[in-house]
């Protein structure tokens, strides 16, 4: 059963910076729906692979949308407790899955164009016609894995998306924030061909972020072998599911996880799994150096707590250093040094307020608790993040670059300049004319630098400085 709803009275709608339907409903045609026979594996769901018919969906709803504001933090209709009926009216028009509901039309993908930003970039496309997507992945052999929010993992060769998607995944619940998150290779992939996912499992009424692992076949087809191997604290809400993963020097792997929306409170008590970061073996054991690990004063598997809905993870190895960052509510995004046991305070201290400018914590900082090492007042929405590394960005070598989808200041990328021992020297703000949400960045094996939106009808461009004229 899900735990308690901790913090009904404490937050109020949370419009949904996250989502980034609204441009993708005005600029691109709607999503292609793939449905395909489900086959039973284990403890999790699987999409059998059956090729599919690819349905063209748009809605009313989804144009709406589009006009009024792309969302991000859309507060869940929950039955602990029920929402008001402002919130409720809200809910309708948020959420990057309003668009796959009524009326069907068919329509041609427009191609992508080379856009070039006032500040002096190019974004040349890779690749249109992905369905919202969430996670880049590079293989040894150069192709691209994207997983898709509605429950694909698609593959881009030469440029050109693969028509298929991925055999053998688990079949997500896509609802609210719900659906495919990150991907990550083992760290033996050359030898083991072991790729992991977390994603959204559940229910409506009761799911959580989960995380596969399973065997990726030679000519990329399929999945096998498929078995869960960690799932969080089961809650019933279907916003704030965290979902990055990356793994450490010693084999480990980090699992980001959201508390939920509703359960705030929850992220200050360690003892369970919401709002926390999360270190397993590959395998999905404890590792014994966990700092919970005996689970006598927490979750054996938490590496630290006190986070609000943690998108962005990035492992340094140079300066090892666990960078995350995390989306704030009106306010207080934050870029954080990850550390075991540590307590990032949320929501006891917070830079943000709640949308209708009650305060849910008069604290910024308290005994015990870490500071941020940026943070962002009003809010950028970040969601993905990259250290930079290769020849064509040698001035900004190893610095971050974050993704920002629909907040206030978002829709836009943003470098963190860093020095030597990994401190802030400021940040600079990027492609900010285009007002493009992204949702993904990833430094590719070729020194380059590429970014997802956050789309309804998803792009994946390659940036780079624009040749002076």
């Amino acid at each position: 059963m899900a735990s308690r709803c901790a913090s009904a009275g404490r937050q109020s709608h949370d419009p949904e910076r996250e989502g980034g339907a609204a441009s993708a409903a005005l600029l691109f045609s709607p999503p292609a729906i793939c449905v395909r026979p489900k086959a039973s594996y284990s403890h999790v769901t699987i999409n059998s692979g059956v090729p599919c018919m690819r349905t063209v969906l748009v809605t009313t709803t989804a144009i709406l949308l589009a006009a009024a504001c792309s969302g991000g933090e859309t507060g869940p209709a929950s039955p602990e407790p029920s929402p008001s009926a402002s919130e409720a009216a809200s809910q309708e028009k948020t959420g990057d899955d309003a668009a796959a509901e009524e009326a069907e039309t068919e329509a041609e993908s427009p191609v992508p164009e080379t856009l070039t930003s006032k500040d002096g970039y190019t974004l040349t496309p890779v690749t249109g016609g992905l369905t919202f997507p969430w996670d880049m992945v590079f293989l040894p052999s150069g192709d691209m894995l994207v997983s898709e929010r509605d429950g694909h993992i698609r593959i881009i060769r030469d440029g050109e998306l693969v028509a298929e998607p991925i055999a053998g995944t688990p079949e997500p619940l896509v609802e609210g924030q719900g659906g495919y998150f990150a991907m990550a290779l083992d760290p033996d992939f050359a030898a083991n061909r072991t790729l992991y996912l977390a994603y959204a499992k559940g229910t409506s009424e009761e799911n959580t972020t989960a995380v596969i692992k399973g065997t990726l076949s030679e000519d990329l087809s399929s999945l096998n072998d498929v078995q869960e191997i960690f799932a969080g604290t089961p809650r019933a809400t279907t916003y704030h599911y965290g979902g990055r993963l990356a793994f450490l020097p010693d084999g480990t792997l980090i699992v980001t996880l959201g508390e939920g929306f509703r359960y705030m409170d929850e992220a200050q008590n360690p003892m369970n799994y919401h709002g926390t970061i999360v270190r397993i073996n590959p395998d999905g054991s404890i590792p014994e150096d966990n700092p919970y690990a005996s689970g006598e004063e927490g979750a054996p598997a938490v590496w630290s707590y006190g986070h609000r809905n943690v998108q962005g993870l990035v492992w340094d190895e140079t300066r090892e250093i666990l960078w995350a960052h995390e989306h704030g509510p009106k306010g207080g995004d934050e870029l954080n040094i990850i550390e075991p046991g540590k307590n990032y305070g949320w929501p006891e201290i917070t830079f943000g307020v709640n949308y209708d400018g009650t305060i849910i914590s008069e604290k910024t900082k308290a005994p015990g608790m870490e500071q941020p090492v940026v943070k962002w007042v009003p809010s950028i929405a970040p969601s993905g993040m990259t250290l930079l590394g290769g020849a064509e960005w040698a001035d900004w070598d190893g610095d971050l670059i974050v993704a920002a989808m629909n907040g206030p200041k978002g829709q836009k990328l943003v470098h963190v300049d860093l020095d030597e021992a990994g401190e802030v020297l400021g940040t600079e703000d990027m492609l900010a004319d285009l007002e493009i949400p992204f949702r993904d960045v990833a430094s590719g094996p070729d020194g380059r630098l590429y970014a997802a939106t956050a789309n309804m009808e998803g792009v994946i461009y390659v940036i780079s400085e624009t040749d002076p004229e």
